[in-house]
């Protein structure tokens, strides 16, 4: 799994969003918004990673359990695939 485009992430009065960059800009217009969790997703789906290596990941870095992290892991997926956002 990863992006179709190319985005930079960047905090601004602390928020965090996301916005194609380069080319792919040229192709994808939108600004999207992200919380701090949806921010450690995004980045994880950017370095290439599926949806199991990036519960885990997070598991490690969030006081949190499997079963409330892997809803709003694979919702922000499913998020960006319904968009187009998403090659499987």
């Amino acid at each position: 799994m990863k992006l179709k485009y190319e985005f930079a992430v960047r905090t601004i009065c602390g928020e965090s969003v996301a916005v194609a960059v380069g080319d792919d800009s040229r192709e994808y217009h939108n600004i999207i918004s992200l919380n701090e969790t949806a921010r450690d997703i995004f980045r994880l789906i950017q370095e290439g990673n599926d949806e199991d290596a990036i519960v885990a990941q997070m598991l490690q870095e969030y006081d949190v359990t499997e079963d409330k992290l892997r809803p709003e892991v694979k919702a922000l997926i499913e998020q960006l695939r319904s968009e187009g956002l998403l090659i499987d």
